[in-house]
């Protein structure tokens, strides 16, 4: 079957299941009010790229104030998604949509409030550029976006790994065995790669455990994780960058943990990045301080 719809993303077989509360417009007022920013009122909520359409259908059913709309391009994905929405009984308009397709649909709100989860590192940079054109337009002015994307430097080791996979399912693999079974015969390969003692993981000594914490996760969080044609782990200031062509400038974490800076951070760190006077730059140093994925 051609599968050039699926833009080099593993289609065959479905995403995880989750609800990532971080999706929910409603957690986002306390980090901003923390921050001393305005907290909008949020009447349209969108999701792009809902996978299993889990974290949509909670929403949805939970917010019925709220006008819930969202994309997903693997048409199983919205099938299920659409499924749970009708079981809970709420309103939710969750399509099978590429996000040209969905950006074009006449009947589409602007939104006061976007979220992205598993998307922004796991496509090319011309679909980048097209969620970026699409905040650009449906973003209402004062709107919010939630994105999580995979983080330097905390990605840092996890790069050569997973290039190693996909180079040995790629050349080595069976298609007809699908992405997990090959992903499998990777790691084997790479485990006794690694049993050797390679002068790589003798300088960089936590790849063996970053290796080791890949075996005991699960197979399919792993294919979608790392065996898709495009993984980009990005620094802060070049995701900052290229959201700020949607006008859309950083306003704080959405995860709660990282507000409380003596859970995360040394005093003599938090003197450190208190004295650096740019806000991308602070950032930056954060994620290092942290080693944020």
């Amino acid at each position: 079957m051609n599968q050039d719809w699926s833009a080099g993303y593993v289609v065959e077989s479905g995403y995880t299941f989750g609800v990532y509360p971080e999706l929910n417009p409603v957690r986002a007022a306390l980090p901003l009010l923390l921050k001393g920013l305005r907290v909008p009122k949020i009447e349209t909520a969108c999701e792009l790229g809902f996978g299993q359409g889990c974290a949509a259908a909670v929403h949805a059913a939970t917010q019925s104030d709220i006008a819930w709309w969202g994309c997903d391009f693997a048409p199983a994905h919205a099938v299920f998604a659409r499924d749970l929405v009708t079981a809970s009984g709420a309103d939710a308009r969750l399509f099978d949509d590429s996000f040209d397709e969905f950006a074009a649909r006449p009947d589409l709100p602007d939104f006061d409030f976007v979220a992205l989860h598993g998307v922004w590192s796991w496509v090319n940079d011309a679909a980048r550029a097209r969620i970026v054109d699409f905040l650009r337009r449906k973003l209402k002015p004062g709107g919010l976006v939630y994105i999580s994307y995979n983080a330097q430097p905390g990605w840092a080791v996890a790069g050569p790994l997973r290039h190693l996979m996909k180079r040995h399912a790629e050349t080595l693999g069976a298609p007809g065995l699908g992405a997990a079974a090959n992903l499998d015969a990777a790691l084997q390969t790479m485990q006794r790669f690694f049993a050797l003692d390679p002068v790589f993981s003798r300088i960089n000594s936590n790849v063996v455990d970053r290796l080791q914490s890949i075996m005991r996760q699960d197979r399919q969080y792993l294919v979608h994780e790392y065996m898709n044609r495009d993984w980009v782990p990005m620094w802060f200031a070049e995701v900052e960058e290229r959201l700020s062509a949607a006008k859309l400038s950083f306003a704080t974490s959405a995860y709660m943990s990282d507000h409380i800076d003596a859970l995360n951070l040394s005093p003599d760190m938090m003197d450190f990045l208190s004295s650096l006077p740019d806000s991308t730059l602070r950032e930056t140093f954060r994620d290092f301080a942290v080693q944020a994925q």
